[in-house]
């Protein structure tokens, strides 16, 4: 984004209330800027649009926990048609407003979001961002829906504009901790010491929007463990797999784990981020560790859809076939380090939101809001 956005331009915000702590966070960046006003849910009209049945199918298809049932499937798509009409009618009689929402990848956020932009709405997407006192911004989504250009060069092109030290992206590795974990879970017994060199498996959280919406042929924790056992069986001898389970999931699939192979160790209990610094590589299919291994100078491999899976920066393994040819040359994973450094630098100096709400803040804001195009 190159001209600087009207530091004297006053907004107006409209937002879906997520409460609490997020909304907390929300309005300490966004009160500066303008007013804002809030609602518990979205609008509701009877009357439709062309688009409606679409974005209400799109929204139950997103949402967290499908239905039992096929009435009550058809009542919640339903109610997100009625929530759909009404925000779009909301936003066209009040163009000037900005519509806000944490996440809005699911349910009723995402109907009010895509009803604001079908109106010719601003909008604005937060989220936790995966970086100590940050927070994710952005005109067009979050996570794998969000704004950021997917090639190298436009981060190659910035960090020769930007005037940063190269290499002063490594400092943030110490801010780097893993989850508090919310219960123990389980690990081989007598197996988690298994020596020699190895691949590291973050889990995420079972029911994960990051697996159900862009987890590609690993939509559940299940078909990825079974991906990865099934790929393991390809390392090449002395290798092994180490997996963990997320420190906050609440359930646990120790039993799906153990014991299918012997090139499988389940670790649950060393640290992330000393077993990411221990192995020779990260396999996930989108977790946010894959990003925070990249401070570690770990090749990483996504096996899902995420925005950090630029070329050079990591490498993709979409299907089982591909996983398999990975885990059979181990040893052969790397990373152009140039292309690695200006994506991360660009993601703590631009792209995530100091949480402090200063001006270096409003500023970021400011030209999301004056465009969705990075330039």
């Amino acid at each position: 984004m190159s001209e600087e956005p009207n530091a004297n331009e006053h907004f107006a915000f409209f937002g879906l209330d997520p409460r609490k702590a997020k909304r907390s966070m929300i309005e300490r960046l966004i009160k500066p800027l303008g007013e804002a006003a809030w609602t518990r849910f979205p609008p509701m009209r009877l009357t439709s649009y062309p688009e409606t049945a679409a974005r209400a199918r799109s929204a139950y298809e997103a949402a967290r926990r499908p239905a039992r049932s096929f009435v009550t499937a058809c009542l919640q798509k339903r109610l997100y048609a009625l929530q759909y009409n009404g925000t779009r009618n909301w936003f066209t009689r009040h163009p000037e407003q900005i519509a806000v929402a944490w996440n809005g990848l699911n349910g009723s956020r995402r109907v009010f979001m895509d009803a604001a932009r079908d109106a010719g709405a601003r909008t604005l997407y937060f989220e936790l961002a995966p970086f100590k006192g940050k927070i994710t911004c952005d005109p067009i989504g979050v996570n794998q829906a969000n704004s950021l250009p997917r090639t190298p060069d436009f981060y190659l092109d910035w960090m020769q504009s930007a005037g940063l030290p190269p290499e002063a992206w490594r400092d943030h590795r110490t801010n780097i901790l893993q989850r508090t974990s919310t219960r123990d879970k389980p690990s081989d017994p007598g197996r988690a010491e298994t020596t020699g060199p190895y691949l590291f498996a973050p889990l995420q959280v079972p029911g994960d929007s990051q697996l159900r919406l862009f987890g590609g042929h690993f939509l559940t924790v299940p078909d990825f463990i079974d991906a990865l056992v099934k790929a393991a069986e390809h390392l090449p001898t002395g290798w092994h797999l180490k997996i963990k389970e997320h420190p906050t999931a609440e359930i646990s699939f120790a039993d799906h784990i153990v014991g299918r192979t012997a090139r499988v160790v389940l670790d649950n209990r060393t640290d992330t981020f000393a077993l990411v610094a221990a192995s020779s590589g990260v396999v996930t299919v989108n977790s946010s560790v894959g990003l925070e291994s990249m401070f570690f100078d770990k090749p990483v491999v996504a096996c899902g859809q995420c925005f950090w899976a630029i070329r050079g920066a990591a490498e993709t393994a979409p299907d089982q076939a591909s996983l398999d040819a990975v885990f059979s040359r181990p040893e052969s994973l790397t990373f152009d380090s140039k292309v690695r450094g200006a994506f991360l630098s660009f993601l703590l100096n631009d792209y995530y939101v100091p949480l402090d709400g200063g001006e270096l803040a409003q500023k970021n804001i400011r030209h999301r809001l004056r465009s969705e195009r990075w330039s």
